[in-house]
């Protein structure tokens, strides 16, 4: 068995990196490894916004948290799942125009250059956190799977190595074609392995039984809930992997349309992860609740556990691509291109090559710091909850000075530190302090610009 799942891994990396080598030549651009040429058709825009939310957060992290929290943990992808729409909606204002590339091209058409690369940073910060969980989610997946052959940290390497170098090599492209085959990939795994697991053990019947998992907000309670949802649903508004694909449609119809049906691919996989977890529950109550998901692989038989494996460990690489090349974008558009005065071509695509393989190897050295998927999420997203707040502010209360917005953004770093050096964020979530701090100083902006209205 351990020897099948070896070769299926095998396989399957050199279908993706074969895939890279092939469409290399449609990258020969900055904007071609950048943003695809902007001449992505609906289908590709789907698989990739699928790829952007079906990853290890919402597979292995999904699978973890309603292990631990039953199917409450959901309410963590809600957000998500209601920011998609919503962005689709949007999506005109988002972009602004073709020429968009990165969030810092929606805060600079709103506030001045300072407020514009604070916001840049903590995007991507975001963004190489969220690459990083990927990471984490390789070396569980990859360890479990094949009995310990792979280590946990050689998964993490070998993952990392995977996706990081067929996107060296082919840019937003090959994550485009990739993210196609992982989608197709997962979707015939997951449910495959994932009702076959359901109707041979019975737990789910067996797990009714189990106070909370069930329940609608399970153990987590109504305000923890719904910080999950409400903070992910500012995480997922002005993602820098939306951004970045939206960027690459050749319309904003096949935009918004290619949003819509990614994130109904997206939806019912989640779910399902999430069952999985309550039946690692019922079945393995004593594992490592990182280890959810793969430990189910020891209970279905071999023609279903090679498309469960790779079911698991795509999605780790189709979120992982799609975030690991916006924080290119963002990177090399907003700093890595003023700072060295790039200005040819051929100079940015190699520029924005290497800081691919740079941001690449910093998520797989943050990966040893990772403990609990969600949580550690829904804590880092508060940095874009912040600049989704004063995004908004902006579009709908035109006016605002950018003293306001950058005392906002900067008073979130403040507030984030303190909750963790205090140890206040283990009592209530960064995100209402942060909310509340936000709103007070727009609030301001937004008064004294009255003031200067009416004075006028």
């Amino acid at each position: 068995m351990k020897g099948l799942y070896l070769f299926a891994i095998a396989a399957y990396i050199c279908i993706l990196w074969l895939t890279g080598a092939v469409v290399t030549r449609r990258s020969r651009s900055a904007d071609a490894y950048l943003v695809a040429s902007r001449g992505l058709s609906v289908p590709f825009i789907a698989v990739l916004i699928a790829g952007t939310w079906i990853g290890g957060v919402s597979i292995v992290g999904m699978a973890q948290g309603s292990f631990i929290h039953g199917l409450s943990a959901l309410w963590f992808q809600a957000g998500i799942w209601a920011a998609m729409f919503v962005t689709a909606i949007l999506l005109p204002r988002v972009l602004g125009g073709r020429k968009t590339y990165s969030i810092l091209d929606v805060v600079g058409g709103l506030y001045d250059r300072k407020t514009t690369r604070l916001a840049g940073i903590l995007q991507l910060v975001f963004s190489i956190w969220i690459v990083t969980m990927q990471i984490v989610g390789g070396g569980a997946i990859l360890s479990v799977l094949t009995g310990g052959i792979i280590s946990y940290n050689q998964g993490m390497v070998l993952t990392t190595v995977v996706f990081t170098l067929y996107n060296a090599m082919g840019g937003f492209v090959a994550t485009a074609y990739t993210n196609l085959i992982h989608i197709c990939a997962i979707v015939f795994g997951i449910f495959l392995g994932g009702l076959y697991v359901i109707f041979s053990t019975g737990g789910l019947q067996a797990m009714a039984q189990s106070g909370h998992c069930y329940a609608l907000f399970g153990d987590l309670g109504v305000s923890q809930a719904l910080s999950w949802a409400f903070i992910n649903f500012t995480l997922g508004v002005l993602a820098q992997p939306v951004i970045n694909t939206a960027s690459s449609a050749r319309t904003f119809a096949e935009g918004r349309r290619g949003i819509v049906i990614g994130n109904l691919i997206a939806i019912p996989v989640v779910v399902m992860a999430a069952l999985c977890g309550i039946i690692a529950k019922y079945r393995f109550p004593e594992i490592n609740s990182l280890a959810a998901l793969p430990a189910l692989i020891a209970i279905v038989p071999p023609w279903v556990a090679v498309f469960f494996l790779i079911s698991m460990w795509a999605p780790l690489m189709s979120s992982g691509s799609p975030f690991l090349m916006g924080a290119t974008t963002l990177a090399v558009k907003g700093y890595v291109a003023p700072l060295f005065r790039i200005e040819s071509d051929r100079r940015m695509l190699l520029a924005s090559r290497l800081t691919t393989l740079a941001i690449g190897a910093l998520s797989l050295a943050l990966g040893f710091f990772v403990r609990e998927i969600l949580r550690e999420v829904t804590w880092l997203a508060v940095f874009l909850s912040a600049i989704v707040y004063v995004v908004f502010a902006g579009w709908f209360a035109r006016g605002i000075k950018s003293t306001f917005a950058f005392a906002a953004l900067l008073g979130t770093v403040v507030i984030m530190a303190l909750s963790f050096v205090t140890g206040l964020h283990r009592m209530i979530h960064p995100l209402w302090p942060v909310t509340v701090y936000v709103a007070v100083v727009m609030g301001i902006g937004l008064m004294t610009r009255e003031k200067h209205s009416e004075s006028a």
